[in-house]
């Protein structure tokens, strides 16, 4: 991981947020934390999180059913983690591990224009649904200001459904599966 001491160079725009401390687990000042990645041991002793503006670094890692067990330096008590319960823990964009080709994180592709094979716009990727067996995207067309808003077309992410990805262009090309409009 990215050590976060050099911050000041770094914006919000670069940071990703990879999970939630839910709560305080014990009395020496472990929080369990929700990982959105869904891997419970993505951290590692020595890592740097940030939670509202302030950086914590884990000394102590842990696995408690699908959450992992984070213990952070200075803090040592129930007390002073319950602070912390429902903040969201972020890292730098660039230190998340590079995923293969194809696959994205959700940062990255959030906002993105999404077209028909034949070209065709569909609007702006707005939201990402994970349903358990697949994603759904949530698409939709901006709208003018004051306008009610736009209907969102839902696409299920199958094999076969994204294109391309344009990061350049900031396009998302999809073959569009049968029946969605």
């Amino acid at each position: 991981m990215t050590d976060l001491n050099s911050r000041s160079e770094s914006s919000d725009d670069d940071l990703v947020v990879v999970g939630r401390v839910r709560r305080p687990t014990g009395i020496k000042g472990a929080v369990l934390v929700e990982v959105y990645s869904g891997v419970p041991n993505r951290f590692a002793v020595g890592d740097v999180v940030l939670a509202e503006g302030k950086e914590y670094e884990i000394v102590e890692i842990g696995k408690s059913g699908n959450s992992a067990k984070l213990t952070f330096a200075s803090i040592n008590s129930i007390e002073k983690a319950d602070p912390l319960r429902d903040l969201e823990l972020s890292v730098p964009a660039e230190s998340l591990p590079e995923n293969p080709p194809g696959i994205y994180y959700h940062y990255e592709i959030i906002g993105i224009n999404v077209v028909t094979n034949d070209g065709k716009p569909l609007g702006t990727l707005n939201e990402i649904l994970e349903t358990g067996s697949n994603d759904v995207f949530i698409v939709s067309e901006k709208r003018a200001r004051g306008e009610k808003k736009a209907p969102e077309i839902l696409i299920p992410v199958l094999d076969g459904v994204i294109v391309e990805v344009n990061k350049e262009t900031n396009t998302m090309t999809i073959d569009l599966p049968e029946g969605i409009l």
